[in-house]
C-alpha cells in the first residue's frame, strides 16, 4: 500500500475498535437491512461486484464493510442508472497496479493490466496478486468502490487516492 493511500485511509477511517471487515451477519439479514432480496445479493456476487465471506459450511456471511459496498452498488444502480456490468466496467478503470506500486515483473504477469473488462479481483478469482493471497483484504477491492463518484481522482497522476487536491 502506498504512503498516500495509508494516509487517506487513516484520515477517513472511522474511529472504532470494531473490525469492519469481520463477518457478522447472514445474507438474509444483510438483504433485509439493504432492502434487497437474497437473490439480488447473490447476483452481485456472481457478477463479481462483491466477494462474500464463507463459513466452513459455505454459507454466505457479510461484514459491515460488505454491507456498505452493497449500498454503494444500490446507489450506482438507482442514482446513476448503471447496471451490474456497467458498475463492473467502472471499477475495472481503477488502476490497481499503479495504486499498489507493482513492480514491472508483477505487472508483466498481471491479467488486470491488459484486460479492460474485469477488475483485478474478478480476473484473479481470489488467487491474489503481489504476495497477497486474499482479494478481500486488498485495499483496491475494499476501498476502490468509495471512489466511484470521482473515478478520475484515482488516476495515478493524482497525488492522493480519492482525495481532491
Amino acid at each position: 500500500m502506498t504512503a498516500e493511500l495509508k494516509k487517506w485511509l487513516t484520515e477517513h477511517a472511522p474511529e472504532s475498535d470494531v473490525n469492519l471487515n469481520e463477518p457478522v451477519m447472514s445474507i438474509g439479514v444483510a438483504a433485509n437491512i439493504a432492502g434487497l432480496s437474497e437473490s439480488a445479493l447473490r447476483k452481485y456476487e456472481t457478477a463479481g461486484l462483491i466477494i462474500f465471506h464463507r463459513t466452513s459450511t459455505r454459507r454466505r456471511v457479510l461484514s459491515l464493510e460488505d454491507l456498505e459496498r452493497v449500498k454503494i452498488i444500490q446507489g450506482l444502480i438507482r442514482n446513476k442508472g448503471l447496471n451490474l456490468e456497467g458498475i463492473l466496467r467502472l471499477w475495472t478503470l481503477i488502476p490497481c497496479w499503479d495504486l499498489k506500486k507493482c513492480s514491472s515483473e508483477i505487472r508483466s504477469n498481471c491479467k488486470a493490466v491488459d484486460d479492460s473488462t474485469r477488475p483485478c479481483w474478478v480476473l484473479m478469482r481470489n488467487s491474489g496478486c503481489d504476495n497477497q493471497s486474499d482479494c478481500r483484504t486488498c485495499e483496491v477491492y475494499r476501498f476502490g468502490a468509495y471512489c466511484t463518484e470521482d473515478i478520475k481522482a484515482v488516476h495515478p497522476v493524482k497525488k492522493y487516492f480519492c482525495v481532491e487536491q
